[in-house]
């Protein structure tokens, strides 16, 4: 795994999506993952920029989803997709048949089978982008999870849960399962980028980069893929 360090938030956005819009150049019907949350806005805002100054174009690219809540409908306010299509596909005039994406009220077996199935339907995945978790983790891919995990329907863990509050108000809001490509899943890409910003991941962070090798740290797994990077700024790498 390689370590490319930004001085500050704004510059690891601007290094992040230098190297999505590469692969565009290189690839442009790639099959993309992205995160969603806080860390990954500063990237979205960029490429947003690129796609309206005509910088870059993502009418041929394609998208499917890192994870999704499971139980809810698919209008509702907490669905992820919607979430990332208000921050990033909508600007960038991604169309819905452009997105491989969790359905949260499909019988788990099926759906799964169904989102691996249309990533080796279109070559593989070839670039993934996943934030880090506080506790390592990828996706909704906790703490034990097997690095050989296919995409998969999983229980939310009390701090997941915690976490997830801030963004709906309270722990009552946030679903009990979800959907998630599994760690497995994002090992098969192509390449690997993670993205991590700021104090608080700082102690993770390290963990992720010089621990051990391990599911207990689902964030190492980046050290086994052939080609994964970690964008960091000074305050995540402690300097």
């Amino acid at each position: 795994m390689k370590i490319l360090e930004a001085s500050d938030y704004a510059d690891l956005s601007r290094k992040a999506a230098d190297i999505l819009l590469a692969q565009l150049r290189g690839k442009p019907d790639s099959l993309l993952v992205l995160p969603t949350g806080n860390t990954p806005l500063g990237l979205f805002r960029e490429l947003v920029r690129a796609a309206r100054s005509g910088a870059a174009d993502f009418a041929r690219v394609r998208f499917v989803t890192l994870d999704e809540y499971a139980g809810i409908a698919g209008n509702d306010r907490r669905r992820l997709l919607l979430w990332l299509r208000k921050e990033l596909l909508d600007p960038i005039g991604v169309a819905d048949d452009s997105v491989l994406a969790f359905d949260p009220l499909a019988d788990a077996t099926s759906e799964v089978e169904r989102i691996e199935a249309g990533i080796a339907e279109y070559g593989g995945v070839d670039l993934a982008v996943v934030g880090l978790g506080p506790n390592g983790h990828l996706g909704f891919n906790e703490p034990g999870s097997p690095f050989d995990s296919r995409a998969r329907q999983v229980p939310l863990t009390p701090e997941s849960i915690r976490s997830n509050a801030a963004y709906w108000g309270s722990e009552a809001d946030v679903p009990a399962t979800a959907f998630t490509l599994g760690l497995g899943t994002l090992l098969a890409s192509r390449k690997l980028v993670l993205i991590a910003s700021g104090a608080a991941k700082r102690d993770i962070l390290a963990r992720t980069i010089d621990g051990g090798i391990s599911p207990e740290v689902p964030a190492t797994l980046l050290r086994r893929h052939p080609d994964s990077l970690a964008i960091a700024d000074r305050a995540a790498l402690g300097g």
